[in-house]
């Protein structure tokens, strides 16, 4: 568990690293296009998931390994997609004033890496965690923290996404 701390660590001190000088309108992109893929990586990831086990034949023992490869290649599919579709639409960086530019843009940077490092302990906290697979309780009541305060972010966006549509599953709940 203290790998999958640092782990989370490196992954937002890297996402903040690649953003800051982003500015305020790629940033800004960027974090929709994390939050969407995100959803849509949850919503298709799953299924997909299961149905290529289903297809492979594996036993059942192998589920949390197809949903969690499931997830995330829909959620990079979908990420490279948005990025394409996004700057098809518009060659044109739309420009701020640059006092706002400078101030706003490596704040939305660290808002994309809080979104990808908590859409990463989302998952690895409902699919290995859940599945059984890696035990919370071999971590220190830090590490358990940590992981919990990192999900909460996506959590939150899953929670507010599927809650109008009525879904009750155990993968969207908290």
């Amino acid at each position: 568990m203290l790998y999958i701390t640092v782990m989370l660590g490196f992954l937002f001190f890297a996402g903040m690293a690649m953003t800051v000088n982003e500015g305020l309108w790629n940033n800004a992109i960027a974090l929709l296009n994390v939050i969407l893929a995100g959803l849509l990586g949850i919503v298709v990831g799953i299924p997909l998931g299961v149905w290529a086990l289903g297809q492979s034949g594996k036993p059942a023992d192998f589920t949390w390994h197809f949903v969690l490869a499931g997830i995330w290649i829909v959620f990079a599919i979908s990420v490279l997609l948005f990025g394409l579709a996004a700057k098809s639409a518009s060659n044109v960086r739309v420009r701020f004033i640059p006092m706002l530019d400078k101030i706003a843009g490596p704040l939305m940077g660290l808002m994309v890496a809080v979104m990808l490092t908590s859409f990463t302990a989302y998952t690895l906290e409902r699919v290995p965690i859940s599945a059984g697979e890696w035990k919370l309780s071999d971590a220190s009541e830090t590490q358990v923290k940590i992981l919990t305060l990192a999900r909460a972010p996506f959590l939150n966006v899953v929670n507010k996404f599927v809650e109008p549509e009525g879904v009750d599953s155990p993968f969207y709940d908290d």
